[in-house]
């Protein structure tokens, strides 16, 4: 697991960094291969902004939000990018059972024909 964080127009951390190494850790556990992460943390304007692009097993997830503070900004960052993950992992099983059901049905329409007395169907 590889995170680098970015401090821009801020200065670095270390209870940060532990904040954002926890939350990692939390979305690693969803993935089943090691996460490379690279967090950028700046201010603009008057808000805070916490920006992360993560990759793992060739999966590409990137979310970005913006708060008055900076803890809400990673905790919100964190959820949108576990969102992402959720959904593409629902995706994928979603798609895997349906083409198993479909090539099921299909070769049961191909082995019974239709009108056939001993299939029950009149």
């Amino acid at each position: 697991m590889g995170i680098a964080i970015t401090f821009r127009h801020l200065a670095s951390s270390d209870a940060i960094k532990g904040y954002i190494h926890d939350k990692l850790e939390r979305v690693q556990k969803y993935l089943r291969q090691p996460l490379d992460a690279h967090v950028t943390l700046f201010t603009e304007r008057h808000d805070h902004v916490a920006e992360i692009s993560l990759s793992s097993a060739g999966k590409q997830y990137q979310a970005r939000h913006d708060s008055d503070d900076m803890y809400k900004s990673i905790d919100m960052m964190i959820d949108k990018i576990e969102h992402q993950i959720a959904k593409h992992h629902d995706a994928q099983a979603r798609n895997k059972k349906g083409a198993d059901g479909v090539r099921a049905l299909a070769e049961r329409a191909a082995a019974t024909p239709v009108g056939d007395p001993d299939s029950g169907a009149e």
